[in-house]
């Protein structure tokens, strides 16, 4: 019966083991961040005490390492290793020390050029019109001729009144294009000394006869005029009407609003209607005289 062979486990076994795999993986982690002869030496340090690299010495290649001399290999692999350390440590300082000089230079330059002015670019001048000044915005020449204020509009069956101010803008329109045109886009607004900015009131043409019409149509070459009103607090001072384009423009200009006449309650509605009712009153005055001399 054939006896089994026992294995025997030493401390330099153990230690070899541990210190072999070790000195592997340290070498591995330094090929990984570029220390090529730091990893180099290292995994030569591991093969030279783990087992089964000694086993592989001993049968592949018939030789086989004596502990003096992989005590000489690991002491002489611990110098190489400090040296390259060392050697590594001091590029990292010097690339640090320039890169502080770097950032130093960096923080010199930008003191210095916070200590220089730096010369606002002037933006251009708005060009402010106007009244009673021809504007051309795209193909439509502008003119505003008169402003008015009060507080109350329309007639006793249609009637509005406010608690700030209505402003009343009269407007000239020349078509200046080679087609017709209409004015169906919102064209107008009124802007304050406070950059408010206000919108034509949208029922202006239920309260005064002399309204400019929404979409209204200007042949080519031909004038319009119409009347805007506007609905604005009574502390809005140093009026500005702002002019547009159409849809896709995207000119604007702003015409100054000056003598704005107070005439307490816009009555031109009524006074269309008067003079619609006087001339009706006559027309039927007229036929009653026919009437009474046909049978007279």
């Amino acid at each position: 019966m054939t006896q089994k062979e026992v294995k025997k486990i030493t401390l330099g076994g153990i230690l070899s083991w541990i210190f072999g795999i070790i000195f592997a993986l340290a070498g591995l982690g330094a090929f990984t961040s570029s220390s090529f002869v730091a990893g180099f030496t290292m995994l030569i340090m591991g093969a030279v005490l783990l087992p089964p690299m000694n086993k592989l010495f001993k049968e592949k290649m018939n030789f086989e390492l004596s502990k003096g001399i992989k005590i000489a290999v690991i002491i002489i692999g611990f110098v190489i290793v400090g040296m390259t350390m060392n050697t590594d440590t001091t590029s990292t300082t010097i690339d640090n020390s320039q890169i502080d000089n770097t950032n130093n230079q960096a923080n010199v330059q930008t003191e210095a050029q916070k200590e220089v002015p730096v010369k606002e670019v002037e933006k251009p001048k708005e060009t402010v019109y106007s009244m009673n000044q021809n504007i051309d915005v795209d193909y439509i020449t502008y003119k505003i001729t008169k402003a008015e204020t009060f507080t109350e509009m329309g007639t006793s069956m249609f009637n509005k009144e406010t608690e700030g101010k209505f402003v009343k803008v009269y407007l000239k329109l020349t078509n200046n294009a080679q087609e017709t045109k209409q004015i169906f886009s919102p064209r107008f607004k009124i802007e304050d000394s406070k950059g408010r900015k206000y919108d034509r009131l949208s029922d202006d043409m239920m309260y005064i006869s002399d309204y400019l019409e929404f979409g209204k149509q200007i042949q080519p070459g031909l004038t319009t005029s119409g009347a805007i009103v506007f609905e604005l607090p009574t502390d809005s001072t140093d009026l500005k009407v702002l002019i547009s384009g159409d849809w896709v423009s995207i000119k604007e200009v702003k015409v100054t609003l000056s003598d704005i006449k107070n005439i307490g309650k816009d009555t031109t509605q009524k006074d269309e209607q008067d003079a619609m009712m006087d001339e009706a009153m006559a027309d039927a005055q007229d036929q009653m005289d026919d009437l009474m001399q046909q049978y007279s």
